[in-house]
């Protein structure tokens, strides 16, 4: 008997002989022909059936049918987004803990100015929009690692490199380049590369040393470009720059989570809901912020803030 399974996580050499070895010398399986997101299998059906054989591959953590994959559009993925909550129950409140964060963070930074800042008559122009954008920066940015870590799933190296990639590169391009323009390229370059080689390879490494090796490089990458392009523009229009920045950067944040779901979440049995709860959620914010805002405030100025 001739049968076709579809797995669309077969993406590389090392998901073929993952595959391969799993099925080698089995009873039953007279030839098994990998190709891209699904396998020919020739089986004796007296030894074996083809729900035996989907169940092994997914015990290896790939997704597996006797029936093709549906991928539903954007349009309907919106639709279905809004309309069955239950399903998308972590997303909607990935959502709720952003929006909150945001506003107590904001509120603490208002009353800390007041306690600690008004004498001062030039803070809030000097870093009044930097403390907005490190507080946007920092809730998105840890919005998209809860919820990349909501989920435990094992993931390919495709799509564990992007994740590694996308940490490491954003977290270094936004903090670098806000702490590049309140602190300058060297103080800006160090902790921008450090935040994103950590976040980047944290998260990289669900998929193995190849997701950390993508997300440290990313993260010396994106640090050092970060503050680059903030000191570069320093004496041109870095503050009409820096808007269409951060929100270029949170679009491919919310890409990446939209990527989780499509290719590990959706139609993937093996997926287990470990999300953490709101005060952890907040808790990391309210320390990176702390950390981010005492190098802003006491750390060597550069030009833009310390005339």
């Amino acid at each position: 008997m001739k049968t076709t399974i579809y797995c669309p996580d077969i993406e590389c050499d090392s998901c073929v002989k993952v595959l391969k070895k799993t099925f080698d010398g089995m009873q039953g399986i007279n030839n098994l022909n990998i190709k891209k997101e699904h396998l020919d299998v020739e089986y004796e059906e007296a030894m074996i059936k083809p729900e035996s054989i989907v169940q092994m591959i997914k015990e290896k953590g790939y997704r597996a049918a006797l029936q093709p994959f549906t991928r539903k559009t954007f349009k309907e993925r919106s639709r279905d987004f809004f309309a069955n909550k239950h399903k998308y129950e972590l997303e909607h409140r990935m959502i709720i803990f952003t929006a909150i964060t945001f506003v107590l963070l904001m509120i603490i930074e208002y009353f800390t100015y007041f306690l600690l800042f008004r004498d001062d008559p030039v803070f809030l122009t000097k870093y009044g929009v930097w403390f907005l954008y490190a507080t946007i920066s920092t809730v998105f940015l840890s919005a998209a690692v809860w919820h990349i870590n909501a989920y435990k799933a094992n993931v390919t190296h495709m799509v564990g490199m992007m994740i590694g990639m996308t940490f490491g590169m954003q977290t270094g391009l936004l903090i670098g380049s806000i702490i590049g323009a309140t602190n300058g390229m060297f103080i800006g370059s160090i902790v921008g590369m450090l935040f994103g080689v950590f976040v980047g390879w944290m998260n990289g490494k669900c998929c193995g040393v190849m997701g950390v090796m993508e997300g440290t490089m990313a993260g010396i990458m994106g640090g050092t470009m970060g503050a680059m392009i903030s000191v570069m523009m320093l004496s041109d229009n870095l503050l009409l720059f820096m808007p269409v920045f951060i929100i270029v950067n949170i679009f491919v944040l919310l890409g990446l989570s939209y990527m989780l779901y499509e290719e590990v979440v959706e139609n993937n049995e093996n997926v287990k809901k470990i999300p953490a709860d709101f005060a952890a959620f907040f808790s990391y914010c309210f320390v990176v912020l702390f950390l981010l805002g005492l190098i802003i405030i006491y750390g060597y100025k550069s030009a833009f803030v310390a005339l």
